[in-house]
């Protein structure tokens, strides 16, 4: 506790000073990183390298803070990433490239249909169009579907070739820069009163680009390079039932309630293939896979905006959520992670909504139509669920918390539906009786309540928080709240990989390096679940002992080794 001011006035004045300077130091280090057991070593300290590397970044930090002071820059976590991203320095940023040579441990919220940076997607877009083989992708290039692109030509006059825009198109700036405006926010979304209106339509301009096999290989391909490039080597892709028009494979196995698993085959090939063709090339790269490949997860989606009261929108749902279950026990066992509920919360249904029909309904139960009762039925005894409800049948991961409405109580469902994370979760700094267990001890090696999966730049963007200084989750990790960072729409949003998002959240903290080490070091939990096939209900204290020596053995080391060369430290 804070000495008041009696101890000041009875005297020792120098003494209470430093008593209450110890006291507000104690108290601003308290960050969820110091839960973890053995992360730090000798009692909480830092390592001599740790302290150097430290000491090395602070100073470059504190030159932004300096130029911010004598009113020569904005502080960079005030100003929106997308537009600030452009002053960064690139390679001459020594924060930067710190960044982009740490191993990030997973990337654990990312939209599979905003996955691919901006530049990636237009280059796919120029090689896609190149190849006569393929279909023509036509563009409108007028009017309130600007930018919406499909392999369909219609009648209307302003729909053209995406060859033509590129070759053609007169506007100043050129095709490319008008394109990159159709698919990201920024500056030019400015105007819009309502940025989730905008980032709707950016989605709506791609979507059937989705539908032809070859370019969701290829998207997801690059998508997948950039990881590797960002040095991320385990992925949990957040994914709709995406459904191919030009399906070359015939019949298809597992095939619930006329949902195929094809896309999941096709995001598996194009893991596989981005991970040969990186250790084809891993002579010119220097960061070497820690286990020679990347693993892949998949966590299956439905929008929030279906409608339990419709029987048709709840029969949709629980086809999605059920048809997750089935493929999970099953051929897909080891790549579905778990069920989300996507979109904008504050428009969406409230989570409470699908209690009933959805997370606590018994799993391949609740059809009315005779042909998907029977088809649930012959499900059920393959698969035998004993009467399980959904949720006990497969882990909800979801959105919840992503909103600064205090009466949007989305948080307080999906704390009790999501047992391991939740996607954004910052609101719940606004229910202090949701962070009791949080704030209870030590983990002892297991997390005691979902990891947030915290997206700053994503909430940036979006205008939760026009400064990141003013982020809920710097606040929530000091109350042990763990977290780890994730991208969410890197096209969309122009943050492709992760070292972006650990920059801003870096700048914006005095949780420093160690804070940096504890991020990773949660995401790399999950990874090493994955790993070894085990959820964190089933781990004892030799799990937890081999999964932080495999991150010290594997990440850390290898990176402080490679940073003490960088900034020719002592050994």
């Amino acid at each position: 506790m804070i000495l008041q001011n009696e101890d000041y006035v009875s005297g020792e004045l120098i003494d209470a000073v430093k008593r209450n300077n110890q006291i507000l130091i104690d108290d601003k280090s308290q960050w969820f990183y110091k839960k973890w057991p053995g992360l730090m070593i000798n009692g909480g300290h830092v390592s001599m390298l740790e302290s150097q590397m430290e000491e090395r970044m602070r100073q470059n930090k504190d030159l932004y803070r300096w130029a911010y002071e004598q009113g020569i820059i904005p502080y960079p976590t005030s100003v929106p990433f997308a537009d600030y991203k452009r002053q960064l320095g690139g390679e001459d940023d020594t924060l930067m490239e710190i960044f982009r040579r740490l191993p990030k441990g997973a990337l654990l919220h990312v939209h599979s249909a905003a996955a691919l940076s901006v530049e990636g997607l237009i280059a796919l877009l120029k090689d896609f169009i190149s190849d006569k083989q393929l279909p023509t992708i036509y563009i409108e290039t007028m009017g309130g579907n600007a930018g919406k692109m499909t392999y369909t030509k219609t009648e209307a006059d302003t729909q053209i070739p995406l060859q033509t825009f590129f070759v053609s198109f007169p506007q100043a700036g050129g095709a490319e820069a008008r394109l990159t405006e159709c698919l990201t926010v920024g500056a030019h979304t400015n105007q819009n009163i309502y940025i989730w209106d905008e980032f709707n339509k950016i989605f709506m301009r791609t979507s059937d680009l989705f539908e032809n096999e070859t370019f969701y290989y290829e998207y997801h391909f690059r998508f997948f390079m950039e990881c590797l490039m960002d040095r991320i080597d385990y992925v949990e892709l957040r994914c709709g039932f995406q459904e191919f028009v030009d399906d070359k494979n015939g019949k298809q196995q597992n095939v619930v309630m006329d949902q195929s698993p094809r896309f999941l085959d096709v995001l598996t090939a194009a893991r596989d293939n981005a991970v040969k063709q990186y250790l084809d090339n891993s002579a010119q790269y220097k960061w070497k896979l820690p286990y020679k490949g990347m693993d892949l997860g998949v966590i299956l989606c439905a929008r929030r905006d279906l409608s339990t009261e419709i029987v048709r929108d709840r029969e949709k749902l629980m086809k999605k959520i059920d048809t997750a279950i089935v493929w999970k026990q099953g051929a897909y066992s080891d790549l579905i992670k778990g069920f989300d509920f996507v979109s904008e919360e504050d428009r969406g249904k409230a989570s409470y909504a699908y209690y009933q029909d959805i997370y606590y309904g018994t799993t391949l139960t609740g059809y009315t139509t005779q042909e998907l009762q029977d088809e649930a039925a012959r499900l059920k005894q393959q698969y035998n669920p004993n009467d399980l409800t959904r949720v006990e049948m497969i882990d909800l991961m979801l959105h919840a918390g992503e909103s600064l409405w205090m009466e949007q109580e989305n948080i307080i469902d999906a704390k009790i539906a999501s047992r391991w994370r939740l996607g954004h979760g910052f609101q719940l700094l606004e229910y202090p009786g949701a962070l009791v267990k949080y704030t209870a001890g030590n983990m002892g090696g297991m997390p005691d309540g979902p990891v947030l999966e915290v997206c700053p730049i994503s909430n940036q963007m979006l205008r939760y928080f026009p400064d990141i200084r003013d982020h809920y989750a710097l606040i929530l990790m000091k109350l042990g709240v763990p977290c780890v960072l994730a991208n969410d729409d890197p096209q969309i949003l122009e943050n492709p990989g992760l070292s972006y998002d650990f920059w801003e959240i870096y700048m914006a903290s005095e949780g420093g390096l160690m804070l940096v080490k504890g991020l990773v070091f949660t995401a790399f939990l999950f990874h090493y679940q994955h790993l070894a096939g085990k959820t964190f209900d089933s781990w004892d204290n030799d799990d937890y002992e081999h999964c932080r020596k495999a991150f010290e053995d594997r990440y850390w080391e290898p990176f402080l080794e490679e940073m003490q060369a960088y900034f020719e430290l002592e050994g």
